[in-house]
């Protein structure tokens, strides 16, 4: 269950390849590496002692100043003010009931009045229990709006879990008073002091880790992004807490998850691509992509001219870019390959990943899948890892894609979803037809499941006919790619039904 204490929403927050693609580079330095973490936060109900001042309205002052000033009948007071009598003597009453003034049966002003005349407005003091998020790594209170999740949400969705530093809450009395989030009090309410806290659960924010290269030898930079901005705070505090080396920002980042098995793949098959001209073309199309879609929520006959110019640029960076017979992939491509091959392929794709999750086989995902299989494409998904017990058991996670993607087997002869025998598959594969193939470290469509640690990224795309031949029949035959069946599910525990009263 999610605890909502944002206007974010989860991880298709963040889409967590989005993101990647948003930050793309930092201070001149590519990115060369993402992946979706949660950080840790304690959620506290604190009992808090409240002061709140009550501002007296213009009429309730005004009434008060003429009781004050000696006008004694009610009927004074209200011709003084111009109320009518039936609105009046519930003004009067009120303050009456307020313990403001007193009717004798004359009209006095009591002391409460008489301070509440002085300051503008009633100050009252008691107890209230306050929501506070708990940064255990920023050793903050977390301010702004985050939606939090707890542990088994993350394990699900095969995300990163970072671990508190410390389980120590800091003493009630340093926690900070003016840093209280506006959105935990009301109007006028102000934190006197915090008296116990009353209970504590452990949940997480989802996050993006982005990874850039400072070049050969150096040591890479790490940032965190929360729903999609960088959190510059968190990526201090997990630098200092040697929190990356556990994340795997360590020794092994060159070396890990297929980093050195795709080029090897590659290299055999042509010159591999000079980065210059290419990485403009790609800095190019992102920025025309990310113009776009900018233009596109605008309804103005401007957007309308500037749409069309910029998706004619794109058009032409994007045919430029197919001229590359091979060349290197950003991180954040790997997943939109599949988009390509799922609107362009005309006889077959093929997509070898990890078990699929929700941020990658998103619902335009299965349309895009839906429209190509009912076009006569025929469509493999190549699964290398295995789900477990408990993700079939709950209604999250990869059992219900699964069960989607094996609804669709049953309707379409031309989709086939099979699991590989080779389970430590570290090279992964989008292809289409005889055009296309990607080959890169990330599973196009699902998350880091054998080591879901950082590791620099790898990947290429070959494009014509005998580069992808010649890939095809070096690492995608039917022996490189043998299955041991099409996915067969247990029933999905359901809970029975309450009874009704």
């Amino acid at each position: 269950m999610t605890t909502t204490l944002t206007n974010a929403g989860s991880f298709a927050m963040t889409e967590f390849d989005a993101v990647a693609e948003q930050h793309q580079a930092m201070d001149g330095m590519p990115l060369v590496d993402y992946l979706p973490i949660a950080l840790p936060i304690y959620l506290l109900q604190i009992e808090a002692l409240i002061a709140e001042k009550r501002e007296l309205m213009p009429v309730e002052e005004f009434a008060l100043k003429a009781v004050s000033m000696g006008v004694r009948s009610s009927s004074d007071v209200l011709g003084t003010l111009g109320l009518g009598a039936g609105y009046g003597e519930k003004l009067l009453q009120s303050l009456a009931d307020d313990e403001y003034i007193a009717q004798r049966p004359e009209l006095v002003i009591r002391q409460k009045g008489a301070n509440a005349l002085a300051e503008a407005g009633e100050r009252r003091v008691y107890e209230k229990v306050l929501t506070v998020a708990w940064n255990p790594v920023t050793q903050q209170v977390m301010r702004d709006k985050h939606a939090l999740k707890k542990s088994g949400e993350m394990k699900l969705g095969r995300v990163i879990r970072v671990v508190p530093p410390s389980t120590k809450l800091p003493p009630l009395d340093e926690l900070p008073l003016e840093r209280m989030p506006a959105w935990q009090l009301d109007k006028g309410e102000q934190v006197i002091r915090f008296l116990e806290v009353q209970r504590r659960s452990l949940l997480y924010v989802p996050a993006v880790l982005l990874i850039y290269g400072r070049g050969k030898g150096g040591e890479p930079l790490a940032r965190v992004a929360i729903d999609g901005v960088i959190d510059s705070t968190s990526s201090v505090a997990i630098a200092r807490h040697e929190v990356l080396p556990r994340l795997g920002v360590d020794g092994l980042f060159a070396r890990r998850m297929g980093a050195t098995a795709v080029e090897p793949r590659v290299k055999p098959l042509g010159v591999l691509p000079g980065n210059e001209s290419l990485a403009d073309l790609l800095k190019l199309k992102s920025t025309l992509q990310l113009g776009i879609e900018g233009l596109e929520r605008k309804a103005s006959p401007e957007a309308a001219a500037k749409l069309d110019a910029k998706k004619s640029e794109l058009a032409t960076a994007q045919q430029k870019l197919a001229q590359f017979p091979v060349r290197a992939l950003l991180p954040f491509e790997v997943p939109q390959l599949v988009d390509v091959a799922l609107q362009k392929a005309k006889n077959d794709i093929v997509i070898t990943t990890t078990l699929p999750i929700g941020e990658r086989l998103t619902s335009l995902r299965l349309l895009l899948l839906e429209q190509a299989l009912r076009k006569g494409v025929k469509v493999r998904i190549l699964i290398s890892d295995r789900p477990t017990e408990d993700e079939f058991a709950v209604n999250d996670g990869p059992g219900p894609i699964l069960r989607t993607l094996n609804d669709m087997m049953a309707v379409h002869a031309n989709f086939d979803v099979s699991f590989l025998r080779d389970t430590d598959r570290v090279v992964f594969e989008v292809r289409m037809d005889d055009t296309l193939v990607g080959v890169s470290n990330e599973p196009p469509l699902g998350a880091r499941s054998r080591e879901p640690l950082a590791r620099v990224f790898s990947g290429y795309q070959l494009s014509g006919t005998k580069p992808v031949r010649a890939y095809t029949e070096s690492h995608m035959s039917a022996q490189h790619l043998a299955v041991v069946g099409k996915i067969k599910f247990p029933a999905p525990n359901r809970k029975p039904p309450g009874k009704t009263k």
